[in-house]
């Protein structure tokens, strides 16, 4: 007896210990934000006010996901009080389109020093974290795990969390509203929502495809995709969860029919959203810096800080 006894108690302690720290943190570094700034004024030659660093403090981090070693940040206002979160989901796929030190700087920090903890994942498998990423498959966990890890920093008030995602991490936005309704609000950013428009208007994303999503083939391709694209599912998405869509009408990268046609189905589904389409804009809305931090902001503090009801989508009015 004592023989199967001690190999099945080996495996058990093991699947526990890889799965049940999910969100700790094994890795806390403090970002230096004025070295980054200098260096990015110096090599950008900005001359914006950066002066919204001195309000918080930025760390870049190892955090337990299914138990592998992911790499992401967490920016924490230095103020005192509980603060609401926002999660933030970057674009790319692999190290392309990671988190750089001007993203930590223009996005975490910024939208931190609103008054907010925000936390990030490069997902699995990138800038020298454990694992492979999927491009919408089990990394989708890496984001969902960032849950628990705020749940874990005082000053994070987990219960009003929102979340914040720019093209691929669009996508990936979209996936975890399809998988919790404990977001309480989502602003998206040229967001990949219908993976097969994509290839058509971009035929060497198959490529990345094949590269990073799992069991990619000519077969299994439709289902793999229509997984991935919230065009077909989008009655699945938390109906408690107001959308924010900005999109640049001047975007290649993921052109701006993709958002209209998901609008399309929310209105549909009754799902709570608004549209901005920004006439001439890019994929990063570069031209729309300015409009797009005040309607991000502005949207986080209606259903976040100020906890709006959501809106009445019944027929209404004169």
């Amino acid at each position: 007896m004592k023989k199967f006894f001690y190999p099945i108690l080996s495996v058990f302690l093991l699947f526990s210990f890889s799965f049940s720290y999910n969100g700790e943190i094994v890795k806390k570094r403090e970002v230096n934000l004025k070295r980054i700034a200098f260096s990015i004024k110096k090599r950008r030659k900005v001359n914006a006010n950066l002066g919204f660093i001195k309000k918080v403090n930025v760390y870049a981090i190892t955090y337990l996901s299914d138990g592998l070693k992911v790499k992401g940040f967490l920016s924490i206002p230095k103020e005192e009080g509980l603060f609401p979160v926002v999660i933030y989901n970057r674009g790319g796929n692999k190290n392309f389109g990671a988190i750089t030190p001007y993203k930590v700087l223009n996005i975490i920090a910024r939208i931190s020093s609103w008054g907010y903890v925000v936390v990030a994942s490069q997902y699995r498998g990138n800038m020298g974290g454990e694992g492979k990423e999927e491009f919408g498959g089990k990394d989708v966990n890496d984001i969902l795990n960032l849950i628990p890890l705020v749940k874990g920093i005082k000053k994070a008030d987990s219960s009003k969390t929102g979340i914040f995602g720019w093209s691929r991490g669009g996508m990936m936005t979209y996936l975890v509203l399809k998988k919790t309704n404990m977001i309480k609000a989502a602003v998206v950013g040229g967001g990949l929502s219908d993976l097969f428009m994509m290839m058509e208007s971009r035929p060497e994303m198959e490529d990345v495809y094949k590269e990073n999503i799992p069991g990619y083939n000519k077969k299994t391709r439709e289902k793999l995709l229509k997984e991935r694209s919230a065009v077909y599912w989008a009655d699945k998405i938390s109906k408690t969860t107001p959308v924010l869509m900005l999109h640049g009408t001047a975007d290649w990268r993921v052109i701006p029919r993709m958002s209209l046609k998901l609008a399309n189905e929310f209105l549909k589904v009754k799902q709570p959203f608004r549209l901005i389409m920004f006439e001439g804009g890019d994929h990063a809305l570069s031209e729309f810096d300015k409009e797009v931090f005040y309607n991000t902001k502005l949207w986080f503090k209606r259903f976040l800080k100020d906890n709006e009801p959501l809106p009445n989508l019944t027929p209404h009015g004169d």
